[in-house]
Formats: structure tokens, C-alpha cells, sequence
């Protein structure tokens, strides 16, 4: 049977196109609808907000992960460089209306709901400051009703407009305690008074006559800029894999690049295994022989387990059969298990050897399944094995049912090769397999049939036929 090894880095890749040249330049929360807003794209090349972001809001506090929306840009939505892109609540003042670029009824907040720029794809389950590109507000610091302080002035998200100060450079990254600051001179906001729109359609960016070059500025990518200061994440690279599971994982190469034609790669055991027949020379158990040493191994995720459920950890031993290397019973809590090394002082491998790969099995109510899991490799754990060291399943859910493979003993040998004497008499104690008739139909009532073919198990053949009475 061939296994699919998946092992899990914590490292996550993005296709993020010029991810960090947007950002919030200015805010609005005024009187009746009147609240909308802005986006500056402070990069020399357009920027696709649809289909690469989303524009994430936090509403009543996102208690427990509710409240937690994701607002779509229209197909098409873009910004052109140094141009903004305005959002708005549908019945917001007409003068509003006439800068909005797209509208929906529930713009933009009371300001006490937080909003964030994200990329589409990487916002996460639940609202998360750290997910986003920039934000206004903050989820940690939430009270209902009451908005966040502003450059010094007490709830200015309400009632307020807030525009980006020109020396701003980029987004605060979900950093809006830096961001707000606790005066005019450490704020990255200038705030006025409520439905002040005089800024409103443009922005002013102090920036603007940079001599910045944005292109591509890894080298491994097909479109690297070699004339390029500044990566603006639109590189490309052909071939290669971006799966941190593969074994040719290559994303960290280039961390925000788009990978096409991708060939990776993944390792696969071939692994021979029997568990319903115990004379079969690869039958395997979920018992495990204890040595001298062993690695822990933690499982993180139990949801996907039932009480009852055995979990177990197998290598090959040298005949490249499954043989059990450590155990557990799933009976409702977290659980961890020992995987035990191989015993260096007999010739048989019968436990794990330095960096061999894991294959889990899950024992259910006489079936064996196939696990799919997912290994943690940030240290201290590792997804290989090592004496004394440490594993972490993160994630573990159940697969197929495992195929079995029974390889039995040549006749008159053990499974070693070893040749065995027969016994004569065992041989003798035959029995009946199988009663037909002459068309070969199995017969199941003697009573009704005349000629009866008995079929033995030594391979003897019997005819017999029956009168009626």
C-alpha cells in the first residue's frame, strides 16, 4: 500500500500582488448615512482590488467570531496609481455619492466596528488585526457604543472624518494603537470636524516624487526587475512548488510570488500490511514492543476522533512490513503517545530509526483507517523522527480504510523461509466446503435433491445420490 506523507511547516504563502501600496487615506463617520471610505494606491502600477482584497468589518465587537463580514469588491474594481477608490453607505449625501466608486447599504460602521483591508484568501475564521493590510479600529479594545481615540481627541471614529497625514508612507498592518497615536504629532491621522468631505476624491502623498523602482526583486522569479528598489509582489515563478507539504517546496524563495506550472513533488511509502489474518507474515497489531528510548508525540486535534478510537504510529521493519511503534486510546481527552526507537542491540529493526517518516494508523470498531494529518515543524517539534524529541499532529482527520495486502508462508515453509514438517494426521481432519448439484449450484436443503456433488476440503471429491421416501 502507498502512503501520501504530508508534513506541515508553519509558514503561509500568499499570491499577494502588490499587497502593501494600498492603504486607508481617509475615514468618515458623520451625521444620518453620511460615511464612507477611502483608498490610496501610493504604487505606479494599478491595483486590482478584485479579485485580491476584501474589505473585512468587525461589528458589535466580533464576540466569539460573530459579527465578522467579509465585503467583496465589484468585479472590475481597481485603482489606478496615485488615484483613490471610495466606499460608501448607499444613501449617503449626493455629494458623497458623486466620489463613491461602488456603495452598499451597511458602510461604513457606527464608529465602533472596525474595518480592515485584507487580502482575499488570507483573512482567517475569524477577525484578525494581523490578517490585515491596514485597519481602523481595533477588536481588543472594543466597547459597544464608544469609539476610538484619535490623535489625542476621545472617541474620534465617531462623528468624525479622519484623513491620513501626506507623510505617511504605507498601511499600519493591523497596528492601530500606532497608528491612532495619543496626539497630532505621533498619529498617523489628522481629524476633523463631523461631515468635513473638503479632502474627500483625492489625497496628498508626500511620496510621490520618490525615485523608487517597483518590480519584481527576487531573483529566482522569471520576471525578475534588476533595475527595481522597491518589490511590489508581482513576481512570477514557472515550475517550482509552493505546497509547504511537498518535499520540493521552494514558496520561501520568493514569499509573495504567484507560482504557475507547478511541479512538486511528495513522498510516498510503499508499505505491505495485514491485520485480519494473524498467520499472515506482514500481519500487524496495534501492540508495540518498548525499548530503551522513544520520541512524544502530542495530537492536537481530537475532533475528529470517537471514544474507543486507537491511534497508532507505524514504521517498516526489514522486511518493509508495518510494524507498530507506539499507541494510544482515544478515550475523550487530549491524548499523546510514545514512539519508541528501534532496540540496536538485536538485528531485527523493531522501532524507529533517526529521521524515518511516520505512518498513522486509526483503529475503529475492528477497522483500520488511514489517518490524514498534518505534522508541526516549527521548533521544537519535528515531523521526522528523533530520539527524546518531539511531534505535534495539528491536524488530524480519518481517511480511507486501509487496504491489507496478506502475504502468507510457501507451503511447507515459515515466513522466515524456514522449511516446516507437516503433519500427516493434521492433514487428514478434512471436512465438507461445499454441497452442489451436477449444474453446480449450491445445494442448501438435502432433502430435495437426488445427486449430490461434496466438495472437501483436502480437494476430494464425493458423488452421492439420494432416494426419496
Amino acid at each position: 500500500m502507498k502512503f501520501l506523507m504530508q508534513l506541515f511547516i508553519c509558514l503561509v504563502i500568499f499570491s499577494n500582488p502588490l499587497c502593501s501600496q494600498i492603504f486607508f487615506s481617509e475615514y468618515s463617520e458623520g451625521s444620518s448615512y453620511n460615511k464612507y471610505l477611502e483608498i490610496y494606491n501610493y504604487s505606479n502600477e494599478t491595483i486590482d482590488l478584485y479579485p485580491n482584497f476584501v474589505l473585512a468589518s468587525c461589528t458589535n465587537g466580533c464576540l466569539d467570531g460573530n459579527n465578522f463580514y467579509l465585503n467583496e469588491f465589484p468585479e472590475g474594481a481597481s485603482i489606478s496609481p496615485g488615484d483613490v477608490y471610495v466606499v460608501a453607505a448607499t444613501q449617503a449625501d449626493q455629494l458623497i455619492l458623486d466620489e463613491a466608486d461602488y456603495t452598499f447599504q451597511y458602510c461604513c460602521g457606527n464608529g465602533d466596528d472596525a474595518y480592515a483591508l485584507m487580502l482575499s484568501g488570507a483573512t482567517g475564521d475569524i477577525f484578525d488585526s494581523a490578517n490585515a493590510v491596514d485597519i481602523i479600529g481595533n477588536e481588543e479594545t472594543w466597547e459597544e457604543g464608544i469609539g476610538w481615540d484619535v490623535a489625542g481627541v476621545e472617541q474620534a471614529t465617531e462623528n468624525h472624518t479622519l484623513v491620513r497625514k501626506s507623510s505617511v508612507v504605507s498601511g499600519n498592518s493591523g497596528d492601530w494603537e500606532i497608528s491612532a497615536g495619543t496626539d497630532v504629532n505621533n498619529s498617523e491621522w489628522i481629524v476633523l470636524e463631523m461631515d468635513d468631505w473638503s479632502n474627500l476624491g483625492f489625497h496628498d502623498y508626500d511620496n510621490n516624487n520618490s525615485n523608487d523602482i517597483f518590480g519584481c526583486m527576487c531573483e529566482e522569479a522569471n520576471n525578475y526587475d534588476v533595475t527595481a528598489t522597491q518589490d511590489d509582489g508581482s513576481c512570477v515563478v514557472d515550475l517550482g512548488c509552493s505546497d509547504a507539504l511537498a518535499l520540493n517546496y521552494s514558496g520561501d524563495l520568493c514569499i509573495s510570488a504567484e507560482f504557475i506550472n507547478e511541479d512538486c513533488e511528495y513522498l510516498s511509502i510503499n508499505a505491505s500490511g495485514c491485520y485480519s489474518s494473524d498467520i499472515a507474515c506482514n500481519y500487524f497489531d496495534f501492540g508495540y514492543q518498548m525499548t530503551a528510548s522513544n520520541m512524544t508525540i502530542a495530537i492536537a486535534d481530537i475532533s475528529n476522533l470517537v471514544i474507543g478510537d486507537i491511534v497508532g504510529v507505524f514504521y517498516l521493519d526489514e522486511n518493509g512490513f508495518l510494524a507498530c511503534g507506539g499507541s494510544v486510546l482515544f478515550e475523550g481527552e487530549m491524548i499523546a503517545l510514545a514512539a519508541w526507537s528501534d532496540d540496536v542491540s538485536t538485528m531485527n529493526i523493531d522501532g524507529f530509526q533517526a529521521e524515518d517518516q511516520f505512518i498513522f494508523l486509526i483503529l475503529r470498531e475492528g477497522i483500520v483507517y488511514e489517518a490524514i494529518l498534518n505534522l508541526n515543524n516549527s521548533a521544537p517539534f519535528t515531523n521526522t523522527y528523533a530520539i527524546n524529541g518531539f511531534g505535534q499532529i495539528i491536524n488530524l482527520s480519518i481517511g480511507d480504510e486501509f487496504i491489507e495486502d496478506c502475504i502468507g508462508p510457501a507451503i511447507g515453509s515459515d515466513c522466515d523461509g524456514n522449511s516446516i514438517e507437516v503433519i500427516e494426521h493434521e492433514c487428514e481432519k478434512t471436512y465438507i466446503i461445499n454441497t452442489v448439484d451436477i449444474f453446480g449450484r449450491t445445494i442448501h436443503n438435502n432433502s430435495n435433491q437426488n445427486l449430490q456433488i461434496i466438495i472437501y476440503s483436502n480437494g476430494l471429491i464425493d458423488k452421492k445420490y439420494f432416494l426419496s421416501h
